[in-house]
């Protein structure tokens, strides 16, 4: 019986597009954990940073560090409920953001519905308000301070930027705030 080392390879480990397959898929997975960790370790370290600053310059440096930290971010800002409306209040971006906005948008339905909103893709969003053409993905998460209500609304120029671990811990930075 002649059996060649290629026989042998195939006979234990698979045929060898299967093998390529599973160890792409393989580095895949452990590239989206490695994303994950990335993104978790920056926002405890924006936590670290958070905590350390005084109440009078929390909101407006906490946008900023957000907005720096995370370099696909190209909005972070907060609207405020003013009766029908949303209106600007502090953000950082390098655009200037619509306002006021209707409350049928991703912001508006946010507040309305008291409930996180994470859109993968900004241009199947129905309503969608679109202040800067670059905008691919959105979280919006509704917040009450001071009796008055508020959503973080953050933009990115990526696609699918935004998670369950961005919707935990940017509730936690609000809750710093």
């Amino acid at each position: 019986m002649d059996i060649s080392l290629p026989t042998v390879v195939v006979a234990v480990l698979g045929i060898p597009e299967t093998i390529i397959g599973f160890l792409e898929y393989l580095l895949f997975l452990n590239m989206l954990i490695t994303q994950s960790n990335a993104k978790e370790k920056k926002y405890q370290k924006s936590i670290r940073f958070i905590k350390s600053l005084s109440k009078e310059d929390k909101i407006d440096h906490t946008l900023e560090y957000l907005y720096n930290e995370f370099e696909n971010w190209i909005f972070c800002g907060f609207y405020r409920k003013k009766e029908n409306q949303l209106e600007i209040s502090t953000y950082h971006s390098d655009n200037i953001p619509c306002s006021p906005i209707n409350m049928n948008g991703v912001c508006g339905q946010s507040i309305t519905n008291q409930d996180t909103i994470i859109v993968n893709d900004v241009n199947s969003f129905e309503n969608h308000i679109v202040c800067d053409s670059n905008s691919r993905s959105e979280i919006a998460i509704p917040f009450t301070k001071d009796n008055t209500e508020y959503v973080l609304d953050i933009d990115s120029k990526e696609l699918n930027d935004f998670d369950q671990i961005d919707k935990e811990y940017l509730q936690k930075i609000l809750k710093e705030l």
